[in-house]
């Protein structure tokens, strides 16, 4: 029964930061391309990204603590290390990577202006990147699970 109840948590919390992750990068971001004004695009992204930001970290802890819980209940297998890889680079991402990345990609030296639709376009490449990485792992726990 704990061995169900776990995969249960780690499977909800994975649902709801995928689709997360899915919904920013097929919904939000051409929605941000198709706005005209550049403080517009920027507040649009803000305030999205704050929001989930916060329910990505909760959710990438459930899924880190039940996933390691799994694997002490049912052991490593190429699943398990590709699920660690891909969490691995979310949790890095989503805990420091993320400002560092955020500051170098919305900040210009004086005199320079900012060209946010490139900036988007960017970021929205790297959330399908990202994305595709997720559907990876998903797969790979699919495969491990049933095998």
């Amino acid at each position: 029964m704990e061995y169900i109840t776990a995969l249960i948590i780690h499977v909800i919390s994975i649902v709801i930061w995928i689709g997360g992750v899915a919904f920013v990068t097929m919904i939000i971001f051409p929605m941000i391309q198709r706005t005209q004004s550049s403080l517009e695009q920027v507040m649009m992204f803000q305030g999205v990204e704050h929001r989930f930001s916060k329910i990505a970290k909760v959710m990438v802890i459930v899924a880190g603590i039940s996933g390691l819980y799994l694997i002490t209940l049912k052991g490593m297998s190429v699943g398990a290390w590709i699920m660690i890889t891909v969490w691995t680079v979310y949790a890095s991402l989503l805990f420091f990577l993320e400002k560092i990345i955020f500051k170098r990609l919305f900040s210009k030296p004086s005199g320079e202006s900012l060209d946010t639709k490139e900036v988007f376009y960017r970021l929205q490449v790297f959330h399908w990147v990202v994305l595709a990485l997720s559907f990876t792992a998903v797969a790979a726990g699919i495969v491990a699970g049933h095998y």
